[in-house]
């Protein structure tokens, strides 16, 4: 679904130029650090965050050296708060692959997220753009805010519909927001950037909003195979759309209880809780909910991107906001 291969391919020498920057910035002479981005590198994921950083450099003049930086950054970031995120979850895959917790350990992880966001920021500051630093300061804020919101939800399991949506946007919408406008800033023509920001601002929160419901109801339908493990978020007590959408459905405050009850009993490795829990969802068209909420925000996303001058990029965000 995620295939970006035709972005890519399209970007030509930038992104080019962006993987040359991801590769030097991560370049050490010390050899289990280099052996770690290498295993990193060499399965890079969808890598949307440079894409759409370099769409919106397009969008708003001549991609330079600042917009590969940026696309670079955008990743870095990206992959040290999932490698963070490894760690406090104990996952064992990522990407198809063991993840550099199970291969590598948890300091190592820990570690190498630290160096990767640390070399972001030098990145920046290496291809003049000072002027970033306090935008990408802030999506480290929102990363830490949502995990932490997540993690107490987690534990409480008194989660709104206000929290997920505050989730999702910290965790997921605040990077793509940081993506598209340090891609705008990064050109000469800083008038037309500046004049398009709102649009990418307002784009990227309802493009990230998508994609984060999207991945939530993705982990309760195990029969589309998407290579990624199933049900990982109800089995660490993270409450989603689909749940919620079910809950509100069969009326919010008659059945929390039973599902909390169900939760619990997952905590305690007891299967038929997980089974309760998958027939509520099923029973009262959590799916379906969730849907309806993903459509508004793909909607949405393609509304504010029709705004921006037509181009083969922005062509190219808004079919990337349909996926």
């Amino acid at each position: 679904m995620y295939d970006l291969g035709w972005i890519r391919q399209s970007l030509g020498s930038d992104w080019k130029a962006f993987e040359n920057i991801l590769k030097d910035a991560l370049d050490s002479p010390y050899s289990l650090l280099s052996s770690i981005d290498s295993y990193l590198l060499n399965k890079p994921g969808k890598q949307l965050r440079p894409a759409l950083a370099l769409c919106s450099a397009r969008i708003c003049g001549t991609p330079g050296p600042l917009s590969h930086a940026v696309a670079a950054v955008a990743e870095m970031i990206h992959t040290a708060s999932l490698l963070h995120d490894d760690v406090a979850d104990n996952a064992d895959t990522r990407r198809g692959t063991p993840s550099v917790h199970k291969q590598y350990g948890p300091r190592a992880s820990i570690l190498i997220g630290d160096y990767w966001f640390a070399r972001a920021f030098q990145t920046l500051l290496q291809y003049e753009g000072k002027h970033l630093v306090p935008l990408y300061a802030a999506v480290i804020r929102d990363l830490s805010e949502g995990e932490m919101l997540q993690l107490e939800k987690s534990r409480t399991l008194d989660i709104s519909f206000r929290d997920y949506y505050m989730i999702c946007k910290n965790k997921t919408a605040s990077l793509f927001s940081a993506s598209m406008v340090s891609g705008a800033l990064s050109v000469t023509d800083q008038e037309v950037a500046a004049a398009l920001r709102p649009i990418f601002e307002k784009a990227a929160y309802h493009m990230g909003m998508a994609f984060q419901i999207r991945d939530d109801m993705m982990d309760y339908q195990p029969a589309l195979n998407s290579g990624k493990p199933y049900y990982k978020d109800i089995a660490e007590s993270n409450i989603t759309l689909p749940l919620l959408g079910a809950l509100c459905n069969a009326g919010f405050k008659d059945n929390y209880p039973s599902v909390k009850a169900w939760i619990r009993r997952l905590e305690q490795r007891e299967s038929q809780g997980l089974d309760q829990i998958v027939d509520f969802v099923e029973r009262y068209n959590g799916l379906e909910f969730a849907a309806r909420v993903l459509h508004h925000h793909q909607t949405k996303a393609r509304e504010q991107l029709s705004l921006l001058p037509p181009s083969p990029w922005q062509e190219a965000l808004l079919k990337i906001a349909g996926m």
